[in-house]
């Protein structure tokens, strides 16, 4: 377990095409943070308006990279170098699912601290409103494990990479066009999760502690699913 997360932890350090979407992480968040405070008057939710922008995008570099991360073995046709090394499979889509969530939290603080300093470099002083941190980070960390659990499974039954990059972003894109429909339905989507958590859990407890469960029961059962049709799986035909 520990050697398979090491190798996808060394797949993404030594991918330009990792560190090319952290820098354009940092370049879209600052472009966006100056063209806020420039044009609009959003006073001390500038930051929260910032997030605002930019999650569409996020979600949109995270289905990327998790859907590359999962695919990039049956792409490239290495199950014979590393599935041998593991004495559990289970363990390698485990250790998928985990770096992709963390790559994905790694990403959506940069984006924090790059919008922090950005305006901070513009209006030092100046008191801003942000989310709750901790549910912030926490609404991530679920959806973007259910996320990663899906596009596992995805990638587990379908075996080619188009399949999975095309589900991803197509599923990110029917998030955005169903948002506005019903707010109540959609603070509950993985897109919305990491900025509405905080308010579903205020508003009644007993619905967010439903929600974080369903969460928690759906990417368990994705994850088991992928497991049981990864294990049958001859990958090396």
């Amino acid at each position: 377990m520990i050697q398979q997360v090491k190798h996808d932890i060394f797949y993404v350090l030594y991918n330009r095409k990792y560190r090319l979407l952290i820098l354009l992480t940092i370049l879209l968040t600052a472009g966006l943070t100056i063209y806020t405070a420039v044009n609009t008057n959003a006073g001390e939710d500038i930051l929260i308006l910032v997030f605002g922008s930019f999650r569409q995008m996020y979600w949109i570099i995270c289905a990327y990279f998790i859907a590359d991360l999962l695919s990039t073995d049956y792409h490239s046709q290495t199950f014979k170098n590393i599935i041998p090394k593991l004495s559990i499979r289970n363990h390698y889509y485990l250790s998928k699912i985990i770096v992709a969530t963390l790559l994905g939290i790694v990403i959506l603080l940069i984006h924090v601290v790059t919008s922090w300093l950005t305006i901070g470099s513009l209006a030092a002083g100046i008191e801003l409103n942000y989310f709750n941190l901790s549910y912030f980070l926490c609404g991530a960390l679920l959806s973007l494990l259910f996320y990663s659990s899906m596009l596992a499974f995805v990638i587990a039954i379908s075996g080619k990479e188009t399949v999975t990059i095309g589900v991803a972003l197509g599923l990110i894109l029917l998030q955005a066009l169903m948002e506005g429909l019903d707010p109540v339905v959609s603070a509950h989507f993985p897109t919305m999760y990491v900025s509405t958590l905080h308010d579903l859990v205020s508003a009644n407890l007993l619905t967010g502690i439903i929600s974080i469960s369903c969460y928690l029961i759906f990417t368990f059962l994705l994850f088991i699913g992928t497991i049981k049709i990864f294990s049958k799986q001859d990958l090396f035909t």
